[in-house]
């Protein structure tokens, strides 16, 4: 064989078989990693679902055994009294919970919470009496996930007697289209599909309905869902007999989660065939012009292999054969040279790149959604397998764990003190630590076989810690590694910062400044949301207004200081007495508003009644002793009006306007009382003497 025939094949083993051989190596590599990054995104989110549900299951057990526990509850049910079990559990009711009393003899005495849930079109939902007991009478019980206790007579003997039996709480957790939505939050695009049998009972598809077949297999795999491919996982809820829930959690199938495009596949086919027919025709070629001797180029190359590329160039300058070859390898150590400096260029890139994502996140008010971006960002950039990102408490001896990534299945320590474990000593120092092995740290943090920690470090304040755990390669964390993630840590310390110093004037924009309650400007928009889901979902809601008597007297006997140090106790002792999810406001001088959602006329006059009692029962900024003066406190009185959605108006304004007018009809009767508002009150334009100046501020004004 001819030496030119030789070296053609000789260039085309060489070019054509390492160039298929890389492209099948990187076409299964791609194929392994699309199905992996589909696997852990379905995995992500399911595992973020079934926590979601877990979280809500431990509420349902814990609003079951706060109404278990209540003795209002126990005496209600004693007595049979079915109206104070339904004032109970509106009292413990809950917007997204069911909660619901059943007597001895299986009648539901009171419900509360979510009683109208939402599944899917053709779902049939059997009645709740039916849900309810012990062993259920129906095969749709998976639709309600349910905590229930037996409630037993004191004094009973023997308490497993049917005769000591008062009735049964039950809170539960309707699996419809509505928690499904909650529960799909942290899943990002996935879906979620209850399925009951063999059959969707609840979806975040909108399309979907009852009659619509659902994928019969379990984990992971492509399948067909409401006239669409998916791909999927299922998660097994329930193993009753005759009636498996499973949870499905999906993705659409695109190129992307499906697996490789055939498209592609095609079109790398006929690259590759490009290639080698390419590399047949150059090694011909370059065998034909081979013809002189080859040490100047051997020396050329070697000089190359070193790196030395800015050797002079070859002294070969012969038309033929070996004189185009030695102008290749010019060309060639040209080309290596700017691709070495394009290689620098593009890591110096990387860093500017990592620069801009830390000034990106300085732009995100979301503290939760930013810890996290930044600890993934952490973790990407090291190529670790877990981290964890702590934020030092308001006292700074402790640090608390915020956010993590990859460590489902280890058991950190949520609560640090400062000084104890790796984290605890860079929080403490300020200074960052690389670690090997971790170990002795006390059981404080995730067990890792090399660690590195970095402070987050804010104009010289430590805010936290930033952790990574174990390397994807295996290999340790080196000082290299530190500094970068220290320098991340710079630009993530100052979002942090940003996003606290932001969340702060937000508070302070909504909130009376004297007084630590709510403005009259977050009183108008809390009011008419109020409003606008009683109207919608038909519920009552009870408006009090709130004035102390008198108060003038208190500014010109002792002075605005101590009028304003009234004010605050008083604003104390109201919240003191409120549920969290009531809204008191300072609405003007001495004069606040307390809004009281799912509460009606009889429970405002209640509430009312009990903060009117608060207010002149314990002398104001004293040790509860004297007669009005001195050390012994101001002893004041208040006057409280109640108005009642819908029972006295429909709209935020009349609605205020009767509580107002109830206020005033107060003080014409005398003051310290409550009254309710009522057709007989005085019109506002008629009122001597009234106004609305210094609202919301001064406390000056008084009555």
């Amino acid at each position: 064989m001819s030496l030119r025939a030789r070296l053609t094949l000789f260039f085309v083993a060489i070019v054509v078989l390492p160039v298929t051989a890389v492209t099948a190596y990187g076409w299964q590599a791609v194929a392994r990693s699309s199905q992996r990054q589909v696997r852990s995104e379905l995995e992500l989110a399911r595992r973020s679902a079934i926590s979601a549900f877990k979280a809500q299951v431990q509420r349902a057990d814990d609003a079951k055994n706060a109404l278990a526990n209540d003795p209002a509850l126990l005496e209600a049910l004693a007595t049979g009294d079915s109206s104070r079990v339904q004032s109970v559990l509106r009292r413990h009711g809950s917007t997204d919970l069911l909660l619901a009393v059943t007597a001895a003899d299986a009648r539901v005495l009171g419900r509360a919470g979510r009683t109208a849930p939402g599944f899917l079109p053709g779902v049939r939902r059997a009645p709740l009496g039916m849900l309810l007991p012990g062993t259920p009478l129906v095969r749709s019980w998976s639709m309600l996930q349910r905590r229930s206790v037996d409630l037993r007579r004191r004094g009973c003997e023997p308490p497993e007697a049917r005769r000591c039996l008062l009735g049964t709480v039950t809170a539960g957790i309707w699996m419809d289209n509505q928690e499904l939505q909650q529960l799909a939050r942290g899943t990002l695009d996935a879906d979620l599909t209850l399925i009951i049998g063999d059959r969707p009972a609840a979806s975040t598809i909108g399309r979907l309905t009852a009659d619509d077949p659902v994928p019969a297999g379990d984990g992971f795999g492509r399948r067909r869902l409401a006239g669409r491919q998916v791909v999927q996982s299922t998660e097994l809820l329930s193993q009753a007999p005759g009636t498996p829930a499973r949870l499905l959690v999906s993705i659409p199938a695109t190129p992307t989660t499906a697996g490789i495009d055939s498209r592609l596949l095609v079109i790398v086919v006929l690259l590759l065939m490009v290639v080698c027919a390419v590399a047949t025709l150059l090694g011909s070629v370059l065998a034909r012009l081979v013809s002189r001797p080859l040490g100047e180029l051997a020396e050329q190359a070697r000089a190359i292999a070193r790196g030395d590329f800015a050797r002079p160039p070859s002294a070969v300058r012969s038309g033929g054969e070996v004189g185009e070859l030695a102008r290749a390898f010019e060309r060639m150590q040209v080309e290596l040279g700017e691709y070495l400096s394009a290689l620098r260029s593009s890591r110096d890139e990387l860093a500017r790149s990592m620069n801009r994502l830390g000034e990106t996140l300085s732009s995100t008010h979301d503290l939760p959604k930013l810890l996290a971006v930044v600890l993934e960002a952490a973790v990407q950039s090291r190529r670790a397998k877990a981290g964890s990102l702590l934020l030092l408490t308001p006292d700074r001896t402790a640090l608390v764990r915020e956010a993590t990534h990859g460590l489902q299945q280890r058991d950190p320590a949520e609560r640090i003190p400062v000084g104890q474990g790796v984290a605890g000593t860079v929080a403490a120092k300020g200074r960052p630590m690389v670690l090997a092995s971790p170990a002795g740290n006390g059981g404080a943090e995730p067990t890792a076989t090399t660690q590195v920690s970095v402070p987050l470090l804010s104009q010289g304040r430590v805010l936290g810690v930033l952790s990574l755990y174990d390397r994807e390669d295996g290999e340790p964390f080196t000082l290299a590694d530190a500094e970068a993630l220290t320098a991340f840590a710079v630009q993530a310390a100052v979002a942090i910062e940003n996003v606290r110093l932001h969340a702060e004037a937000e508070r302070l924009s909504v909130t009376d400044p004297l007084t630590g309650a709510w403005n009259y400007r977050y009183f108008e928009r809390r009011f008419e949301q109020e409003i606008e889901r009683s109207r919608r979902f038909g519920r009552v809601l009870a408006l009090l207004m709130l004035d102390i008597d008198h108060f003038k007297s208190v500014n010109d006997r002792f002075g605005h200081q101590r009028g304003d140090e009234v004010l605050v106790e008083f604003a104390r002792r109201v919240t003191g007495s409120v549920r969290d999810i009531d809204t008191f406001a300072r609405y003007g001088g001495e004069e606040f508003v307390l809004i009281l959602p799912e509460t009606n006329l009889e429970g405002g006059l209640a509430v009312a009644e009990k903060l009117r009692v608060a207010t002149h029962r314990t002398p104001f900024c004293g040790d509860g002793g004297g007669d009005g003066g001195g050390d012994g406190g101001v002893r004041l009185t208040g006057s409280i009006g109640v108005a009642c959605f819908p029972e006295h108006a429909t709209s935020p304004e009349e609605l205020l306007r009767a509580a107002d007018e109830a206020l005033y009809e107060a003080k014409l009767q005398g003051r310290d009382r409550v009254v309710t508002a009522g057709p007989r009150l005085l019109p506002l334009n008629t009122r001597p003497g009234r106004s609305r100046e210094g609202r919301p501020g001064s406390s000056k004004i008084g009555i």
